[in-house]
């Protein structure tokens, strides 16, 4: 071998080494990108956020390596093939490269083909009907969110007989064969698989959780649903991710104190440690409050708004609830507001709120647009509020005077 043959064939080996090198260097990148970028997102609640963060590392090995790569062919390209000083001349004529191109059309194609293959299986695992679990009918609405359980007379709490209760209760238990519960936050407890059943009462609403890593369109006319469960303890936020009208960033939780004691207001995911702790903190409170309403009316109004069965609190004032909406007007000496009387041609105060609730847009408050949906009185409506509810929220109101 002379001395030419020498010096290619080293050449040859060199090039072949750094090869090598950027090869492992572009792979090793596309690992570690994998590996830092998840540290940006919220904890993982839920199993259903480990399968999908597994999957999105996945793909981020693979795009964080062919990052490196076209940025490295870049950078190497601008330094080895750059003009000389002086050189003016045109570049070298070179027409295409079978070889080149079907290698960079074949490896995208099973790059795709493998993704897809993998993200269908996780979203076949994520959307699976998982064993006992717990179904809540969940409304979207503009401006808020609202969440209902159905309790059976064995979840009662202890002690309960169906001879203790009101004749209303017992007729819609023997009718129905359970008692529904709703409430403006979502409970549930680790190790517990839930589905969502979504309808928007509305407009396009969509329901993510992004420690769940779940996110589903409520869309109208149709139902909906999303399955997760949970694995870690605590408040998660739940927020809209569509764009539904001017009061839309309110359908998110809110934290309002961050002391020892905070207070959350809204749209959140309660996760307790286990069942006996949901029972305990959530489900026997929130049934015997059903199971035994207020006799007075005014009181039984006051627990329905309370509740979050009807989206209220995210548009109006009333400080007696704790509502700090703003796109609505004050219900803040509501009932005293005789004024509205002539401009309405109503004949009192009582018949103003309940025309004001079943037919919103007959009157509207200076500086407030009709954005207050219509709640109707036959239950095959959207927007249905029983006659009852409505004349136990009517006699609540008109408790607040100035």
């Amino acid at each position: 071998m002379n001395v030419s043959e020498r010096k290619t064939n080293g050449r040859n080996s060199n090039a072949l080494l750094w090869i090598v090198l950027a090869g492992l260097a572009i792979i090793g990148g596309g690992f570690l990108i994998s590996l830092l970028t998840p540290y940006l997102f919220p904890a993982q609640g839920s199993t259903q956020a480990q399968q999908v963060d597994n999957l999105f590392r996945f793909m981020l090995v693979i795009g964080g390596a062919i990052f490196l790569l076209v940025q490295g062919v870049l950078a190497f390209s601008v330094i080895r093939f750059r003009a000389k000083p002086g050189d003016v001349s045109d570049g070298a004529a070179i027409h295409g490269n079978t070889t080149l191109e079907f290698v960079w059309t074949a490896i995208p194609a099973v790059i795709v083909l493998v993704i897809t293959i993998y993200a269908y299986q996780v979203w076949q695992t994520t959307r699976a009907v998982q064993p006992n679990e717990q179904v809540v009918g969940t409304v979207g609405a503009r401006f808020a969110w609202s969440f209902s359980t159905n309790v059976t007379p064995d979840q009662f709490p202890a002690g309960v007989e169906l001879s203790q209760l009101d004749p209303a209760v017992q007729a819609d238990i023997e009718e129905d064969g359970y008692i529904t519960i709703t409430s403006p936050q979502l409970h549930t407890y680790v190790g517990q698989p839930v589905q969502l059943q979504m309808v928007t009462q509305d407009v396009l609403h969509s329901f993510w959780v992004p420690a769940m890593r779940v996110k589903q369109d409520l869309l109208p006319g149709r139902t909906t649903d999303i399955r997760f469960t949970p694995v870690e303890a605590g408040m998660y936020r739940i927020v809209c991710a569509e764009l539904c009208g001017s009061g839309h960033g309110n359908m998110a939780g809110t934290l309002v104190t961050t002391d020892d004691n905070p207070v959350y207001q809204g749209a959140w995911l309660n996760v307790h440690a286990d069942e006996a702790a949901f029972r305990r903190e959530f489900l026997e409170p929130e049934t015997l409050a059903v199971l035994f309403p207020p006799e007075d009316p005014a009181a039984r109004g006051r627990q329905l708004l309370a509740s979050g069965a009807y989206p209220c609190n995210t548009c109006h004032v009333l400080s007696d609830l704790g509502w700090t909406g703003n796109l609505g007007p004050s219900l803040d000496g509501v009932g005293t507001r005789t004024q509205r009387l002539s401009q309405t041609g109503q004949p009192d105060m009582e018949a103003y709120i309940r025309n004001s609730i079943r037919r919103p847009t007959d009157f509207l408050v200076p500086g407030f647009g009709p954005l207050m949906p219509q709640f109707n009185p036959e239950p095959d409506q959207p927007n249905y509020m029983p006659e009852d509810h409505l004349n136990a929220i009517v006699a609540y109101l008109l408790t607040q005077t100035e």
